[in-house]
């Protein structure tokens, strides 16, 4: 038997450590998927559809820090991963899209092939850093090589490869693939210099770590630097877990609240690391100007002083900064005292005045959640009510890499980003949804049952766009196409074989999240919120024009 393109691909996935691979398969990668069922060194997961998918490889590179694959076919099955694409680039998650295209000999025809999707690559580059389409067989592996090198150059980020039928039954040499050193920016000597005198000079400093510390792998060096400066650390969503929420040095997901603003208002240097400062909803965040001298660490040159200026800036990788900054610090001012206490009682009145805003059963909710996972089990929420209000913030992360959620703001990515990432761990997983986003990709529901996956799902139901209604009645003072009815999601989980139930009181979801973790594999939790007390919203100011 020859060895075909489709063997290569396969060859490639196996040598670049992809244990899984997302997809759907079709007449234009039957191919591939059977390439990869020969070797057997990679399992495919049969998704429901291409978005959820493409979300499922997101949740499993974030997890992992490695590679995450979704196989689609070519024209509308691509089309529908753009979405889940749009996503990764925001989340700058390393998301491998293989699709399939028409035969090069009708490629760009315009004859009505079967599926033909003429502009496919461009729509492509437009939620990919790199996209490649090798249009001859003997290109195959150099497109290969091409797209993965640049998902390890800088920022992690999403690629593509389109890959016509043709070529995937073509006879091809073989050839070994191997997983690219992480093309990173070295720091400047002379920058880490000048970074060192100025934070072990200073006497009032505050650190704000993102994703790219997390993304990095250079949350241990973060909170090496920390301790030696006895420096407050605030983490972005996508930080969390860089410092241990229970740290004595964390203030957590709270940059952006109004009394920790004020409470680091006299900070002499803000020490920005692997964070964009992403304005959020209405740009409001844009106004939150970092106090003291910044100084802004990233691996992408474009992002040093977009949103707020930077006094000191340095394109590098995050750990290689960090630890030569640590490195080149010998005896720091002490971080002032007065300063530190007055954030941390900042920090603990915060925390409590949201818990208050809970209600009576959210936060218990909450807190039997958290007891029920280990410290390095995953929570996954998506745009929610619950996630707003508790989720973000109030939930403590214990690690880097056990917590996600749609960067971009979209609704309906928790439960794929979730199947994802347990299937990438094999670790207990809990996603928290409401019913709005929920119903996005309800049907992976049977995704979840085929592999017997060892996750939890929290559905808040609301019977509506809970988040929007709220923001509708505070905007406008009525609410308009926001209400879905009710549905029973417990008995919609049963038809696709994974157990659940619905409960509508606090004892109730205690239970049933007893009965579900102590279960090796997946259940739904369908909670009534018309029979909890309610919650305060607090999710962004009013609109000011």
């Amino acid at each position: 038997m020859s060895y075909t393109g489709a063997d290569l691909i396969a060859r490639a996935l196996a040598d670049l450590g992809v244990r899984h691979a997302f997809g759907i398969v079709s007449i234009h990668n039957m191919p591939i998927f059977d390439a990869i069922n020969r070797l057997g060194a990679t399992q495919i997961i049969d998704v429901r559809h291409e978005q959820a998918g493409t979300h499922a490889a997101d949740g499993y590179a974030r997890a992992t820090g490695g590679i995450g694959v979704m196989i689609a076919s070519t024209g509308p099955g691509t089309s529908n991963t753009v979405t889940g694409l749009y996503e990764a680039e925001y989340a700058s998650s390393r998301v491998l899209v293989i699709t399939g295209q028409a035969e090069t000999r009708f490629y760009g025809k315009a004859l009505g092939y079967v599926h033909e999707a003429e502009r496919q690559v461009p729509m492509l580059a437009a939620v990919c850093r790199r996209v490649e389409s090798p249009r001859h067989a003997a290109r195959l592996g150099d497109a290969i090589d091409a797209v993965v090198r640049d998902m390890y150059t800088g920022r992690p980020a999403p690629a593509a490869l389109e890959v016509p039928i043709d070529l995937q039954y073509a006879e091809v040499a073989e050839r070994a693939f191997a997983l690219p050193e992480p093309v990173m920016i070295a720091p400047d000597s002379a920058a880490v210099a000048d970074i060192a005198k100025r934070l072990a000079g200073a006497a009032r400093r505050v650190i704000v770590a993102g994703g790219g510390v997390v993304s990095g792998d250079a949350h241990e060096a973060l909170q090496a630097l920390a301790e030696k400066l006895d420096a407050p650390v605030f983490t972005t969503s996508n930080g969390r877990g860089i410092l241990p929420e229970d740290h004595p040095l964390s203030l957590g997901n709270y940059y952006a609240s109004a009394g920790m603003y004020q409470a680091v208002a006299d900070a002499d240097v803000t020490l920005a690391v692997g964070t964009r400062f992403a304005v959020g909803v209405d740009g409001q965040q844009a106004r939150l100007t970092p106090p003291g001298t910044l100084i802004q660490i990233d691996v992408d040159p474009a992002v040093i002083g977009r949103t707020h200026r930077a006094h000191v800036g340095l394109a590098a990788d995050a750990g290689q900064a960090l630890k030569a900054i640590n490195a080149a610090i010998d005896a720091p001012v002490p971080n002032d005292a007065q300063f530190n206490q007055a954030v941390f009682e900042a920090r603990d009145g915060v925390r409590t005045a949201m818990r208050a805003r809970l209600g009576e059963d959210f936060p218990r909710i909450m807190d039997s959640l958290r007891r029920a996972l280990p410290r390095d089990g995953l929570f996954v929420r998506d745009q929610t009510i619950s996630a707003y209000n508790w989720g973000n913030q109030q939930f403590p992360i214990y690690a880097p890499r056990t917590t996600m959620n749609p960067t971009s703001g979209a609704i309906g990515p928790g439960l794929p980003l979730a199947v994802g990432a347990v299937v990438a761990t094999g670790r207990k997983t809990v996603v928290i949804h409401g019913d709005g986003g929920f119903m996005f990709h309800a049907t992976e529901l049977a995704t979840i049952a085929q592999y017997n996956l060892p996750l939890v799902v929290c559905v808040f139901n609301d019977q509506g766009y809970g988040v929007l209604r709220w923001l509708q009645d505070t905007r406008f003072g009525r609410i308009n196409e926001t209400d879905l009815g009710k549905m029973d999601f417990a008995m919609m989980a049963a038809s696709m074989g994974v157990p659940g139930e619905r409960v509508a009181s606090v004892e109730a979801f205690e239970s049933a999240l007893d009965q579900a973790i102590r279960r090796d594999g997946p259940y739904l939790i369908d909670i009534d919120m018309e029979h909890l007390a309610p919650m305060e919203i607090s999710i962004m100011p009013k609109r000011r024009d």
